[in-house]
Formats: structure tokens, C-alpha cells, sequence
């Protein structure tokens, strides 16, 4: 019975023995090595790894041999989620002894990249690290070698200790294959000059490969703020404008490239400066496409584009607003990020319906490789976007299929990406310069009409009136950009009466002044033979009939006697103001509409100091940025305080003008009167006004 009690026990501790000694993953080897000198030595091998967190793990004395204790063995080669514990996020922690002889100098350790937060201790101390650990967790989007000073060796030239390293990995996002967390590579030891040159060298080696993407963005970046330069002279150039945003919106991406910047920024913010860029890039895309193709003038595209837009803008903020809380660890979060990045890595597909759409709108070949280079561009972004998602669960790394396409000239390395830029670059710039060569031409054409239609208006508004007795006359005529139809006539009779024209012809440019050129030749000749104002308009009715191309004339006359009997006809003109009040005007046909259309006068006499006001809609039709009119009530305001003509144009213009303004004054007035009886104000189109937005042929 005591033999079978003593095998009983005796059994167990050997064979625990046996599987301690034999059994490779209970014990780590100890890396030994001589001093280098000047050189380094790289800690291959097996390293002690153990999930979770205990700062206990980082005593040297701590025993990790005990298959109890939960420690297992590791290679540092590569990330602990490509060999035991794919997916893994949290704590862990690598321990390995150090032994190295010989040592007649400082020495350093170069460490790895590390996912993503670590601190490093040596014999429980600790002498490095990168970022912050939770609670108040902090990381950045790529982790970069580091190299840290280790203690000073004893007297015997022995530096003897254990290394240990505290790693914390964050949950993982949508973009994040499952086989990172940890170490990603082996650490080495060795002179401290030469571990940071070659951190040196090999940032110096990365930008040199990207040189020629540095450069294309430099290009991106001088163009892009000479575009926004043309757009600042002339904010109608929305070509200019869309460039710019797109180009500097581009040339933002090399600086989240460098380094530096990604070593310095942490990762919330990381993912805040690559979401703004990304959307400047897209909707800057979006936006020339929508202007190049005119489609910004249609209701619907505008407010469809304004919908995708709003879409895009608020996925891309609530999932920079997840990322910034990511540290939680709260799995809600990767739901967020999932379907918020699903949303706009999807949104910018509107690129290719906009180009579709503006094709078919315009059907111009001459356009067609800005479009290919806008579909190029957003299809290599979506690949790389949205096919990247979820490489856990596809396990195909589309990001190395995409490198694979890279040219390399000597050292440099010409990516898929910078190939693209440098097409899209050299066709947008094309085609945009082409369109402002069009657009220059376009603005000599309107030009040369502005300067003839300037020439016809000296005949629309008389430059001088012989004053009339009895009566003070204020006339004013502002036009718009263009020379437009407003046209009044003010003809002294010889009997001490005068008659009075306004008109207001429907259109623009050179064709209404010819409009109103062949008005005043009319109501000149209807002048000499009768002041009747009906017979006027049934004159120029006549006259008008199949000569306006589908327009039309708006017309009020009056002949005022010089006893101050005043006689009126009206053809679909505003209704003047007696004294501060609208009048009541019968409702009739405009002119050259159809023949045979009939007008009735109106009669009333003007007694001394009364006034009349006539004007055309351009104070009506004023608009301020709210898109409001001016309107009927603010006329009928404006009117009852009796304000010169001038004061009237000024309501208007100040509010916004956006039409011709022309209004004419006549009171009645005591010969020893002081004001003036005759004034005129005219102004003339400015010759040298901002050009108009190209209209696409």
C-alpha cells in the first residue's frame, strides 16, 4: 500500500519534470551575445508572451518557466495575430533575458513597430515607450522603430537583465486585417549612433521613394492655389474654384505621408485630417464635374448633389466622432465605424452618374477625358476605399495588389496612385484651360455686342431735353451688366405740352436695344403727326407685330397739356404714382402680341405742385442674397415719402439690383419754382464688368 502511495506521487513530479525540461514552449532561450561595438546584434528567437495585464510581469525575478502561469512562446518576427492569437486585441506582454559580454560603451535597443501602444522595461524599470496607455489611451495611425538608451553595464563590462514589453492593441477597425498586435519584428542592440542613423536612413529611404508623388502634390498644390487665385478676382469662375479645392484638397495627402507627421499626430486626429482631405478631394471632384458639365444650372442636380454631399459630410463626422471614443473599446463602436465608412466609401459612386448625366447632356467628345480621368480617379479610390474594408474577413489584401502596379526608377518609386495623378493632373488642367480659352472667346463675342448695343442705347434714352415751362422733369436710367430694354422718351410739344414714353422691352444685349432702337424711331415718327397716347401704342403695336422673336414691350404714355391735363394709355406697364399712390390702371396687352389689340386712356388733371412717377420693374425685380424682391410693398413705401428719382434707383441698387432701372419724374411747378426743370442721369454698361460663367457648348 505505501509502494502504491509513493508511486502515486512520485509519478506526477516526474513527469512534470520530464515536460519541463523537454517541452519547448515552457522555457524561453536566454539571448546571448558579445558586444558589437560599433555594430548591432538583432535578438532573434523565442520570446515569453502572456495575454492580459499585470504589472507584476515586468519584475525580472518573476518566475515565467510555470506552464500555470499562462506564459507561452512567440517569435518577435511577426505580430502576435499572425501566429497563436489572430484578432486579438488588449494586454500582452513579451518578456526575454539579455546577457551580453564585453561591453565598453553605451548601448542602445532599436525597437520595432509596435501595435499600438507598448511601454518597454528593463530589470522592472522603465525606459521607453509610445503613447499612452488606457485609461486615457492615445496612439497614432502608424507606428515607426524607435531607439532607446539601456542602462550602463556593471564593472565586469556584463549588461545583464530582462526586457519586457507592456502592449495594449486596440480594438480593431474596418480597415484592420486580424493578424496584427505586438511586436513587428525583432529588436536589436548595439552602438547608439548606428541604431539612429539607420531610423534615419530608412525614413530617408521612404521619402526618397515617394519623391515623385512629393513632387506631383507640389505641382497639385501651385496650381490649385493659382485656380483659386483666378477664382478670387471673378468669383463667376466656379471652374477655377472647384480646381483649386480639388488640387489642394490632393496635395494635402503627402503630409499625412511623412513621418514626422505621422509620428506626431495621434490617431483620432490622424483619421480627422485624412477624413477632410478625402471629402475636399470627392465633393471637389463632384462639383467640376457638376459645373463642367452645366448641370449646376438644372434644380435637380443641384439639390441631389446637395443631398450626397450632406450624406457623405455627416457619415464621415459621426465616424471621426466613433474613432475619437475608440479607446472605449465599446463594440457598439465598430458597428458605427462599419457603417459609417460603408456609407461614404459607397457615396462617391454619384461621380459616375453626374459624368454619365453630363455626357448626355452635353455630348461633347472634347470632354470625354476629363470624364475618363474623373472615373479613373474614384474608381482607384474606391477600390482602395471600400475593397479594403474588412480584409479580416476577406483575407485579400488589396493594398498589396494595388503596390504591385508600381513602377520603380532607381530608387524611386512611382506608385499606382501617383500614375493616376499624374493623368488626372494633366487632363483637368487641359481641360479647364481649354474652357477658358472658349470662355475668353465667348467674352470677346459679348463684348463687341455689348460695345454695338452701346452704340444703338445712345438713341434709347435721350442724353438732353430742352426744359418744358411749367414743369420740373427727373429722368433716370441705370442699366443692369447688360444693356437691357428699358428705353423712355420725354418730347417737348409746341404748345407748351410735353409727352412722356417709358417702356420696358423683354430681353437682353443687342437684340432688345435694336427692340428699342426700332421703338424710338416709331414713337419719334408717331410724335409728328399726333400726341395721343392710344394712338401711340396702336402705332407701335403695329409695328412691333412679328419683329420681336416671341418678346414682347411693356408701354406707358402720357401727354400732359401745359394747363396740366393729362392724358394716359397704358399697355401692360406698371401702374405710375400720383402723389405717393399707386393709380388704378385698366389691365391690358402688351405690345407686339397680337394685332388689333386695343387701349383706353385714362384723363386727370395736375394741379400745381402735384407729381407723377413712372419706373419699370427693375425696382421691383431688385433681389438681395436671401433671394427676396423688393417687392410691391416696399415700393408702395418707398413712393409715399415722394423720393427723387435718384433715392428711388439707390432702394433698389442697394437692395440688389438685378435689372435695368429707369424712372421718370414730372411735377407741376409755380414759374418762379426753383428746381430744376430738366435732369437726366444716365448711366452706361461698364465695359470692363467680370466676365459671365462659360455656358458649355
Amino acid at each position: 500500500m505505501k509502494r502504491l502511495f509513493g508511486s502515486l506521487v512520485l509519478f506526477p513530479a516526474l513527469s512534470l519534470c520530464l515536460f519541463t525540461c523537454f517541452n519547448p514552449q515552457v522555457k524561453a532561450q536566454e539571448f546571448k551575445a558579445p558586444y558589437p561595438g560599433k555594430g548591432v546584434v538583432t535578438v532573434k528567437g523565442d520570446w515569453r508572451f502572456h495575454t492580459g495585464d499585470d504589472a507584476a510581469w515586468a519584475d525580472p525575478k518573476l518566475d515565467d518557466t510555470t506552464p500555470t502561469a499562462g506564459w507561452e512562446t512567440l517569435t518577435a518576427d511577426d505580430p502576435w495575430g499572425a501566429q497563436t492569437h489572430p484578432g486579438y486585441t488588449g494586454f500582452a506582454w513579451y518578456r526575454r533575458a539579455i546577457e551580453m559580454d564585453g561591453v565598453k560603451g553605451p548601448v542602445s535597443i532599436a525597437m520595432p513597430p509596435v501595435d499600438d501602444v507598448y511601454e518597454l522595461y528593463w530589470n522592472g524599470e522603465k525606459i521607453g515607450g509610445d503613447g499612452s496607455l488606457p485609461p486615457h489611451a492615445h496612439w497614432h495611425l502608424r507606428n515607426y522603430a524607435d531607439v532607446y538608451s539601456l542602462p550602463k553595464p556593471d564593472a565586469e563590462g556584463r549588461l545583464n537583465g530582462v526586457l519586457a514589453v507592456r502592449v495594449w492593441k486596440t480594438m480593431l477597425g474596418t480597415v484592420e486585417p486580424n493578424d496584427g498586435g505586438g511586436l513587428h519584428g525583432p529588436p536589436a542592440i548595439g552602438d547608439s549612433k548606428l541604431l539612429e542613423d539607420r531610423l534615419q536612413l530608412a525614413d530617408v529611404k521612404y521619402e526618397r521613394a515617394r519623391l515623385i508623388l512629393i513632387v506631383l502634390y507640389v505641382f497639385f498644390a501651385v496650381i490649385g492655389g493659382f485656380s483659386l487665385g483666378l477664382w478670387a478676382i471673378n468669383r463667376r469662375r466656379k471652374l477655377n474654384l472647384w480646381l483649386g479645392v480639388f488640387l489642394l484638397c490632393s496635395a494635402c495627402t503627402v503630409v499625412a505621408a511623412f513621418p514626422d507627421f505621422q509620428r506626431s499626430v495621434d490617431y483620432g486626429w490622424h483619421q480627422l485630417y485624412l477624413q477632410l482631405y478625402d471629402a475636399g478631394v470627392d465633393i471637389g471632384v463632384w462639383m467640376l464635374v457638376l459645373t463642367l458639365f452645366g448641370l449646376d444650372r438644372e434644380r435637380l442636380w443641384r439639390r441631389t448633389t446637395a443631398i450626397f454631399v450632406a450624406v457623405y459630410l455627416v457619415s464621415c463626422a459621426v465616424d471621426v466622432v466613433a474613432l475619437f471614443m475608440w479607446a472605449s473599446g465599446r463594440p457598439v463602436l465598430q458597428v458605427i465605424d462599419g457603417v459609417t465608412t460603408a456609407i461614404y466609401s459607397m457615396v462617391p459612386l454619384y461621380l459616375f452618374v453626374l459624368v454619365a448625366a453630363g455626357l448626355r447632356r452635353l455630348r461633347d467628345l472634347a470632354l470625354l477625358p476629363m470624364a475618363l480621368a474623373c472615373v479613373t480617379l474614384e474608381a482607384y479610390n474606391l477600390v482602395n476605399a471600400a475593397l479594403g474594408q474588412f480584409k479580416r474577413f476577406t483575407h485579400i489584401d488589396f493594398a498589396a495588389l494595388i503596390a504591385a502596379a508600381a513602377i520603380h526608377l532607381g530608387p524611386y518609386l512611382v506608385t499606382l496612385k501617383t500614375q493616376i495623378g499624374i493623368g488626372v493632373l494633366v487632363v483637368m488642367v487641359w481641360t479647364v484651360v481649354r474652357q477658358q480659352a472658349l470662355e475668353r472667346r465667348q467674352q470677346a463675342a459679348l463684348l463687341a455686342e455689348v460695345q454695338s448695343a452701346r452704340e444703338v442705347q445712345q438713341v434709347l434714352v435721350p442724353e438732353s431735353v430742352a426744359p418744358v415751362e411749367g414743369f420740373a422733369i427727373s429722368s433716370l436710367y441705370w442699366p443692369a451688366e447688360e444693356v437691357g430694354g428699358d428705353m423712355f422718351q420725354v418730347l417737348p410739344g409746341d404748345a407748351g405740352d410735353v409727352l412722356i414714353v417709358l417702356a420696358d422691352v423683354s430681353g437682353k444685349g443687342l437684340k432688345a436695344a435694336m427692340t428699342v432702337s426700332l421703338i424710338v424711331g416709331t414713337i419719334r415718327t408717331l410724335a409728328d403727326y399726333t400726341m395721343d397716347p392710344v394712338e401711340i401704342l396702336n402705332g407701335l403695336n403695329r409695328r412691333l407685330i412679328g419683329r420681336t422673336s416671341g418678346g414682347f414691350a411693356t408701354c406707358v404714355v402720357l401727354h400732359v397739356s401745359a394747363t396740366g391735363e393729362v392724358a394716359m394709355a397704358n399697355a401692360g406697364h406698371l401702374a405710375p404714382f400720383l402723389n405717393g399712390e399707386e393709380m388704378s390702371v385698366e389691365g391690358s396687352l402688351p405690345l407686339g402680341l397680337i394685332p388689333g389689340a386695343t387701349f383706353d386712356t385714362v384723363r386727370f388733371n395736375l394741379q400745381q405742385d402735384d407729381e407723377i412717377t413712372l419706373y419699370t420693374d427693375g425696382v421691383l425685380e431688385a433681389q438681395n442674397a436671401k433671394d427676396e424682391l423688393y417687392g410691391f410693398d416696399r415700393t408702395a413705401a418707398l413712393m409715399r415719402s415722394k423720393p427723387t428719382v435718384r433715392a428711388i434707383a439707390e432702394a433698389a441698387k442697394n437692395f440688389g439690383q438685378s435689372d435695368d432701372i429707369s424712372v421718370v419724374k414730372l411735377v407741376r411747378v409755380a414759374p418762379d419754382d426753383k428746381r430744376e426743370r430738366m435732369s437726366i442721369d444716365l448711366k452706361t454698361v461698364d465695359m470692363t464688368m467680370p466676365s459671365r460663367e462659360l455656358t458649355p457648348a
